[in-house]
């Protein structure tokens, strides 16, 4: 007979969803200290905007990104679901792209699936550039070091929906969508190929945090 899945998110502290090795390693580094340590649902917002340029776990020798520790603060923290929703919508300018990453991350890791999937699917819209480190550099054909690759929203929003770790951080189990949409609980999923191939062909101005 197979075990009952005990859901990671039913937990009295939300930042122990993160491994406890990791999250040593993002408390005792000098970046939570120095940024993070005693930061409420207000001054954490700068913490993210103005530090978090790119997405990435933890590096080839263990170290956290600025990017890992403001999302143990995060969890920490618990904000509201109405703080989260100031923080996403960003009273409807979207300017900080990053912010908007970490939060989809964060209501990844903590809402019920019904929830996650109703909020994520309208990022599938969203086509915004985001650079993420790669743990250990690559090289190109002149032996050149690659250190960051190129991802969008919309799959950033995919890899959460679809993955089982993500920048070395296990997500809790999904109830598949197939079977929400039966309950009546969310809609099927929509695509947006023909509305991604006419973004293409126009040439944005519009640029938003390290573009």
């Amino acid at each position: 007979m197979q075990p009952a899945y005990s859901d990671k998110r039913i937990i009295l502290h939300k930042s122990h969803l993160i491994e406890p090795i990791i999250r040593h390693r993002i408390q005792d580094s000098i970046f939570y200290k120095q940024h993070l340590y005693l930061t409420n649902e207000a001054t954490i917002l700068p913490v993210i905007t103005q530090n978090i340029h790119y997405i990435a776990g933890t590096d080839s020798v263990g170290r956290p990104s600025p990017y890992l520790c403001c999302l143990l603060r995060l969890l920490e923290l618990e904000p509201s679901e109405e703080i989260l929703d100031i923080y996403i919508d960003q009273l409807g300018y979207n300017e900080f792209k990053y912010l908007t990453a970490i939060i989809i991350h964060y209501m990844r890791l903590v809402f019920p699936s019904g929830y996650v999937y109703n909020k994520l699917d309208s990022y599938y819209e969203d086509f915004r550039k985001l650079r993420v480190k790669l743990k250990s550099p690559e090289f190109d054909s002149k032996k050149m070091p690659i250190n960051f690759k190129l991802t969008y929203m919309d799959q950033w929003v995919d890899n959460l929906l679809s993955q089982e770790r993500v920048v070395d951080i296990i997500l809790p189990r999904m109830i598949s969508r197939q079977l929400l949409i039966q309950k009546g609980e969310v809609q099927p999923r929509k695509y947006y190929v023909e509305a991604e191939e006419s973004e293409a062909d126009e040439e944005s101005d519009y640029q938003s945090d390290s573009d």
